[in-house]
This record gives C-alpha cells, structure tokens and sequence, in this order.
C-alpha cells in the first residue's frame, strides 16, 4: 500500500471538553526507539498489550519488544483479556474492535490507554474519539498512529478505510476538498506523507468540534455523517460490502435527501457525487439490496420518520435545537435510497446565510485546514463549498 518508506514524526493534540490527549503520527526505524521511551515515561508497573488474531504477528512481537524493554508486559486477546491490575496500562493494538474492547478493562485502571491503531477506520476515526458504543471512554495516555502498521493492509482494505477522511471533508471542512480530491487515487498506493496529511486533517477537524462537544451529541454529531444508512446495510448482512462502501452510500442518500428537502443545492449535491467519484466508492445500493430493504433497516422514529445528518451546505451541517440531527419522512428516503432527484422542492433563502455558522466546520473551511496537510496545496473552491 505504502509507496515510500520515508520518516515521519507529526505531533497533534486533541481536545475533547476539559480532556487533552496527544496524537502522535510516526514512521521510519528511528521512530522505534522512541516508543520505548515513550513507554518508559509512562512509569508503568506493567503493560497488558490488547490485540486479536488478525494482527500481523510481526507487529504484536515488535510492540511486545518495545514496551518490554520498558515494564513487565502481557498479551492478552480481546476477546477476554482476564483480570486486569489497576496499576497496569492497557495497550491496544489493532483495529476498531480491539480499540473497542481494550476500552472496557481500560475503565478499571488508573490511568487511560495508550492506543495503536492499525487500520485506517481506527486511525482516522475511533482513536480520536471519547465516545464508544457503549459511552463515553477514558482518555488515552496517547494515540500513536505508526505508519508501518498500515503497510500490511490488504489492498481492498485501504480505500473504503478512508471514509472518515471523506466525509469529514463534506461535512466539516470543505477547504480540503480539492487537498484531498488530488490525493485520491485509484490504484490506493499512498505515501507516508499523504496518509499523515490524511490522520492530521482527521485530528484537527475532531479537536475543532469536539473540544466543546466531548459526547459528540450536538455539533460534533456530523461524525455521524452517512452513518444510519450504512449501519442499515450492516445489519442486512451484504456479502462483503466493506463498512466505509455503506458510509458512502450513506453520504449519497443523506446529499439526495438534503437536496429533495429543499436545504443543499444542486452543486452540493453534485460535489457529493464528484468526489466519491475520485474516492472509487460504488455509485449504486449492493445488488440484490432495494430500496425498501433498507427501510425496513433503518430505526424508525414514532411518527415513521428517520433521524439523519444532513447539510445545508458543503461544511455546513443543518442544526435544529442545539442537534444535528432532522427528522427525514420515508417518502424523501424512498426517492433518496433510489437515487432520484426529480421532485425537489424549492431551495429557501436562509436568513443570515453568508454568516458564519456556530458548531460547524466554519474555522476549518476559513483556513484551518491547510496546516493539516504536510505538503500545502493551493485552494480552489469547489461547487458548493463557500471559503469564508
């Protein structure tokens, strides 16, 4: 996957309400010894690694290296670490799952864990979150993203793993787009420079949002941007459609539904379709999946509509109440889920519309986002997005 083997240290710090943790984003032999190091500050009594079957041995026996030149150190399986020493620090090596799992023995110890994410999705999305299937979770001692750990993905692994990087660019900071847009490519041969541009704008739109919205239950709620009708195509159990191909249909359907409901334009919506185009995502539902499936998927409220992030406008999720989610009827999901776009309703004028928009990805779309990417490119406004 990989298409260099070049030395990268980046440093971010993600704040989550009063919380900080640090992100650290590493590659190269030297990187390493640092670990140790880092592991030694720690002052640990013991390390209790947390890692699964489905990680390359080679990594769980290099980290094992690591952190034991530093404490005492166990493997345990994440399908049951046993009992757990309050003095230790939990250590998870792996992918959303493990992550997931390392966070329950995590909640008894006395201090967080430090997390080593080896897929993209627990990179770019579940590593840099507080908030879990089960609520919220204690704050890493660190997130160490270490390049080399992504070298093993399989190569129908990498590009649907990117679709937090995607949907953070339409929901959040449409100042990238054309950034990332560039950098997409088909064949899925990324550089270490490009997957660091790639975690650092993730990080930087997840410490923008969160830092007053720790439970990701107001604003920061566009992380689930695309989400309800990919979780509906994961409890259908399609073949092997990979969860970020449901994320971006889900981004499609949410940008149709916007768009009959009269808040995202044409060139939204049509952004939408251009650069999932660039990402390589399916355009269509997985066959034999219809329609009305996913309906009966989707969790209906009381009144048979489904709640979903939508956008007003590329960066600009639609907030009601303090929440970004809107009730959407079963007739606009139906039409949405089909792909169709006749019907719209007229796009109103939005008062105070040129306005800068609390809670949303404003301060990324202003400029913030150029930092986020190791080799700056040029901006160049996108259909339907606005540079403020």
């Amino acid at each position: 996957m990989c298409a260099s083997s070049a030395s990268v240290a980046l440093d971010r710090s993600i704040g989550s309400g009063p919380a900080r943790f640090p992100l650290q984003v590493r590659a190269g032999a030297t990187s390493w010894c640092e670990l140790t190091d880092t592991a030694r500050q720690l002052d640990a009594e013991r390390f209790l690694l947390v890692s699964d079957r489905g990680v390359p041995a080679a990594h769980v026996d290099r980290v094992l290296h690591h952190l034991g030149a530093a404490a005492p150190t166990q493997l345990a399986w994440a399908s049951g670490p046993g009992d757990i020493s309050p003095d230790a620090v939990i250590v998870a090596l792996g992918g959303t799952s493990v992550l997931e799992a390392a966070a329950r023995p995590a909640a008894h110890t006395r201090r967080g864990p430090l997390l080593l994410p080896t897929t993209l999705p627990a990179v770019l999305d579940t590593a840099l979150s507080l908030v879990g299937p089960d609520g919220p979770r204690r704050v890493p001692v660190l997130v160490r993203a270490q390049l080399e750990f992504l070298d093993t993905l399989a190569p129908n692994a990498v590009r649907p793993g990117l679709y937090a990087l995607v949907r953070n660019v339409l929901s959040v900071c449409p100042a990238a787009y054309d950034q990332v847009s560039a950098r997409l490519r088909p064949d899925d041969r990324y550089d270490r420079s490009e997957l660091a541009s790639f975690i650092a704008l993730c990080a930087d739109v997840r410490a923008a949002l969160t830092c007053y919205d720790p439970l990701e239950d107001g604003p920061a709620g566009v992380f689930r941007y695309g989400h309800v009708v990919a979780d509906a195509l994961r409890t259908l159990g399609v073949g092997a459609l990979r969860y970020g191909d449901a994320v971006a249909q889900g981004l499609l359907v949410a940008a149709r539904c916007a768009r009959r409901m009269g808040l995202l334009d044409a060139a939204g919506e049509a952004a939408h379709r251009e650069l999932l185009g660039r990402w390589g995502a399916p355009g269509l539902l997985p066959s034999p999946v219809t329609a009305q499936d996913v309906l009966r998927a989707l969790r209906h409220t009381a009144n048979g509509t489904v709640g979903m992030v939508l956008l007003d406008a590329l960066g600009e999720p639609h907030v009601s109440g303090g929440h970004t989610v809107i009730s959407v009827d079963e007739d606009v999901l139906r039409a949405a889920l089909g792909g169709a776009t006749d019907g719209l309703v007229a796009r109103p004028r939005r008062p105070g519309s040129g306005r800068d928009t609390v809670g949303t990805g404003a301060s990324c779309a202003r400029g913030a986002g150029r930092p986020n990417v190791v080799e700056d490119v040029p901006i160049r406004p996108r259909p339907g997005s606005r540079i403020l």
